[in-house]
Formats: C-alpha cells, sequence, structure tokens
C-alpha cells in the first residue's frame, strides 16, 4: 500500500468517525471541539483542528453548522456546532457508498 492510499484510508476513516459521532449526539448534532477531543482521545489525528475534514462532509452537503457565520475551517475557533443534514442522515441511513471516500 502506498503513502498516498494510507492517508486516503485514513481521511476516510475519520470522516466517517464524525459521521458516527453526530448519529450518537442530540438532534444529530455535537459541538466541533467535542468531536476534535475524541478523535485526538482514541488516536485518530494528533490535531485539533479538523476543519479539512469537515469541510470535505461539509462540500458533499452531508453536514451543515447551526450557527451563522460558522464555516468548516473556523468551525474549532468559534466553538461551533456542526449537525447532520437530511442529506447526511439519508447517506448514514443507506449504509453510505464506497466511492463517497467516507468509511461508516
Amino acid at each position: 500500500m502506498t503513502e498516498f492510499q494510507r492517508l486516503g484510508e485514513q481521511n476516510a476513516a475519520i470522516r466517517g468517525y464524525i459521521m458516527r459521532m453526530l448519529v450518537r449526539g442530540p438532534r444529530y448534532c455535537m459541538p466541533v471541539r467535542r468531536i476534535s477531543d475524541s478523535l485526538q482521545r482514541d488516536g485518530h489525528t494528533m490535531e485539533a483542528d479538523i476543519g479539512t475534514y469537515l469541510s470535505y462532509l461539509y462540500e458533499m452537503k452531508l453536514v451543515k453548522f447551526l450557527k451563522p457565520n460558522i464555516t468548516p475551517y473556523n468551525a474549532y475557533a468559534m466553538d461551533g456546532v456542526v449537525g447532520l443534514s437530511h442529506k447526511g442522515i439519508r447517506f448514514f441511513e443507506s449504509g453510505g457508498d464506497p466511492e463517497a471516500g467516507i468509511d461508516l
């Protein structure tokens, strides 16, 4: 396995982890800092800022931010709350798509 493939699989796993956390959250929502802390605690990432992973999910319209002016890249600093969109809920319930780059 090449380094590029390994990183791709790691990114897909982190994006899936985020989706699974949101499913367990009240009303399919959770503070970004809580998600980040869990990712760090479980050894998935060393970085607190998870903006790149949130950006991927946001661009696919699978997640939304509950406060105005929150973006994937300022959500951690602004103590934002992220939630699954209707499309994200349907994506999760259908078991995902292997080509989406999200390991549910």
